[in-house]
């Protein structure tokens, strides 16, 4: 169909009614305020350079550098508030980046503020243009906490150096006094047990009832003595050498040690409970066990009938395993005494020993990563607990 003139003319705009200017679109206004919100609400600050002054700074900038107001940032140069001996590197990395050239795009330096406060910052730096000119737009974030924190550790690290060097020469030293005791202590007492036999045996009938019990002390005494030096080096070897881990059968064990203190200790109850397996160094926990189960028969050998009970209490993470016996008791106020080394509740006339037993079972507990502890009162008897990581059992 043709158009007449008239329709023509009523569908064609007059050239003279276009505008050749481009209008702006609302969207773009909308967007450029979007952004200038984004980047003026973030926490890390945003600042761009263009040659060596500042052009743009957000309110995150300001804050961080400790200043009221972007004008007096913008149109400053750059390295106005970075520290003496950063000025240089900063000023080098901004011109460099904006010649073409790439160095790294995250920096770190230092700024002091209006108020003498040195602060580290890290910067995400990025070429960009800025109103048709080269610039660096760079992200800022405060790191002065991290770097606080990263020399502290270093600072730890060091203590922890120098202790475990400490700890080390310490167990030189204990190595040589340990050498020293089983060999400079052990020769005299051997000398002075083989004069004893040797006497005995020459002169033993014509010792009087005052002599023989004398020379009896005597050799007590270099009983005791050797037995010490057994205890101590026992000790000192705890921990030197690696924990075997394996799986022990703990009521083997239990038996094991309670078979072996029946042919001393034949009179009495002995029950033993079904006990769990555990993991750790078998020797160890026959070591264990043994200063335990050893205790209880001697506390209960002046009883007019012995009674020891051997058992296992299931918790969550751990076997808590008890042998409690109807012997003489503790006082519960030396408590905190009962597992370091040398400490005897009882005097030598009552029980003999040296008082190294509970110590050793502490520290082959804690090497396993467990625990010990006891309850007892004068007369009423005495419960030791050992606690031990828990294993499953298979189904």
């Amino acid at each position: 169909m043709r158009l007449s003139q008239g329709s023509r003319s009523r569908y064609n705009v007059p050239r003279s009614s276009v505008s050749n200017k481009p209008k702006k679109d609302s969207t773009l206004f909308e967007n450029e305020e979007l952004y200038a919100a984004i980047v003026q609400s973030i926490a890390d600050g945003v600042a761009i350079t263009v040659n060596t002054e500042r052009v743009f700074v957000n309110r995150a900038f300001l804050a961080i550098h400790g200043l009221a107001s972007d004008s007096e940032v913008v149109g400053h140069p750059l390295e106005q508030f970075v520290v003496p001996e950063d000025r240089d590197a900063v000023r080098e990395r901004v011109l460099a980046r904006q010649r073409g050239e790439h160095p790294d795009n995250i920096v770190e330096y230092r700024i002091q503020r209006p108020d003498g406060e040195v602060r580290t910052l890290q910067a995400s730096v990025v070429a960009t243009t800025h109103k048709g000119q080269p610039a660096i737009l760079s992200v800022l974030r405060d790191i002065t906490a991290v770097k606080k924190a990263e020399l502290e550790i270093v600072r730890l690290n060091q203590e922890l150096e120098q202790k475990i060097v400490d700890l080390r020469n310490a167990n030189e030293e204990l190595g040589a006094f340990n050498s020293m005791v089983s060999h400079d202590l052990r020769t005299p007492l051997m000398v002075i047990e083989g004069v004893y036999q040797r006497i005995k045996k020459t002169y033993a009938g014509s010792f009087d009832e005052k002599l023989t019990e004398q020379a009896d002390i005597i050799q007590a005494n270099v009983k005791r003595i050797e037995q010490l030096i057994n205890d101590l080096l026992a000790y000192a070897k705890l921990g030197k050498e690696a924990v075997q881990h394996g799986r022990v059968s703990m009521t083997a064990l239990v038996e094991s040690i309670v078979g072996e203190f029946r042919a001393l200790y034949p009179d009495g109850e002995v029950m033993i409970n079904p006990l769990p397996h555990c993991v750790g160094d078998e020797h160890m926990l026959n070591e264990m066990f043994t200063n335990l189960i050893s205790n209880a028969f001697k506390f209960t050998s002046k009883e007019p009938t012995r009674v020891i009970e051997i058992g296992c209490t299931q918790r969550a993470t751990d076997n808590v395993f008890f042998i409690k016996d109807n012997g003489v008791g503790f006082d519960p106020a030396y408590m905190d005494r009962l597992f370091n080394p040398f400490q005897r509740l009882h005097s030598q006339e009552e029980f003999r020993g040296t008082g190294m037993g509970l110590a050793i079972v502490k520290k082959i507990a804690t090497l396993h990563r467990g625990t010990v502890c006891a309850e007892g009162n004068p007369g009423h008897g005495a419960t030791f607990y050992v606690a031990l990581p828990r294993i499953e059992e298979p189904s």
